[in-house]
């Protein structure tokens, strides 16, 4: 019995509560990764076990949400205010990996529901601005005449060789 004690304790301190002020802070990661998917802001080889990644960043505090595909890199920060004793002493922190120079995203109101948007929105915002980026520099075909082709000087009409048109 006492090494299920041991294990039941170790397992205790690693979610201790306590260490991170917000009892929920786990149901919120896997929420947010659960949108990460569905918004498919990541390949789905990215997030194939959600329990394991939302363990790792609970221990963590931090998430690196990294997409080569699309030059992405930005770290999601949690940050627990220890000093005051609220229901909202977290604050998220989403800072650009490739540009420090850029200014933080910085979310305050964690207590409510539509902060884990915010995350994924933010996220997404970002990757449609790089998608436009690239495609910045690319040619955009000539505009198409409202001509058809029976119309244009020295067109021929193919002849009509419609069993359904020949009936008309």
């Amino acid at each position: 019995m006492s090494n299920f004690n041991n294990l039941y304790e170790a397992l205790l301190a690693e979610f201790n509560v306590q260490d991170r002020n917000d009892p929920s802070f786990y149901d919120y990661v896997v929420i947010m990764l659960q949108q990460f998917k569905q918004r498919n802001l990541l390949p789905p080889e990215k997030l194939t076990d959600i329990r394991k990644v939302a363990t790792q960043i609970v221990k963590d505090g931090y998430y690196n949400f990294i997409d080569e595909a699309n030059d992405l890199s930005y770290k999601i920060s949690f940050i627990f205010n220890t000093e005051k004793k609220d229901v909202n002493n977290l604050q998220v922190r989403i800072t650009n990996l490739l540009k420090p120079s850029e200014p933080a995203k910085v979310i305050d109101n964690t207590h409510e529901e539509s902060s884990v948007d915010d995350i994924s929105e933010y996220i997404e915002t970002k990757k449609t601005e790089g998608l436009q980026q690239q495609g910045a520099g690319t040619e955009v075909p000539a505009a198409v005449g409202d001509q058809s082709q029976s119309e244009m000087p020295g067109a021929v009409t193919p002849p009509n060789t419609s069993q359904y048109l020949k009936g008309l």
